[in-house]
């Protein structure tokens, strides 16, 4: 199985790009902190761990990115769906498909931990509250994902 890349990169003033590869696939995003998008994101791979398929969206002011994880037997499919106007919900069916993967969780989650734990030590919790609109550093879930890697 080919790697995982995935970069959450340093907010800065309320913005922040994210960027994820597999194999010849790319998407990147740039993501407002009008929805507390590393939270949402490790929450839902907490819950992915815990066999739950999850959902959650990110904010682009106006385009809606839309994340979607649904396991598949052993595995687990992601698909990233971007929408013009998160002001106006549409079901999954309406929006565009801008990336897709299926894999096993493990490695979805050590890539996403590794670019957490790299921002989190570049710029600390209290510098990324500052420059993400006051929200709190995702330490919790980052701790959860941490303890489920050792395990697995």
């Amino acid at each position: 199985m080919s790697r995982i890349e995935f970069s959450y990169g340093v907010p800065k003033h309320g913005w922040a790009v994210v960027t994820i590869v597999h194999e010849n696939r790319e998407a990147r995003m740039v993501v407002s902190y009008v929805t507390d998008a590393l939270r949402d994101l490790l929450y839902g791979l907490v819950r992915i761990t815990q066999g739950d398929d999850f959902r959650f969206s990110w904010d682009d002011e106006p385009t809606e990115y839309r994340w979607v994880f649904a396991h598949e037997g052993g595995a687990v499919r992601l698909r990233i769906l971007t929408f013009t106007d998160r002001m106006r919900p549409e079901p999954d069916e309406a929006g565009r498909e801008v990336f897709t993967l299926l894999c096993e969780v493990g490695p979805l989650v050590r890539a996403v931990v590794r670019s957490v734990r790299r921002l989190l030590s570049e710029m600390g919790e209290e510098e990324y509250a500052r420059q993400w609109g006051g929200q709190a550093f995702p330490s919790r879930e980052l701790n959860v994902l941490e303890s489920w890697l050792k395990d697995h």
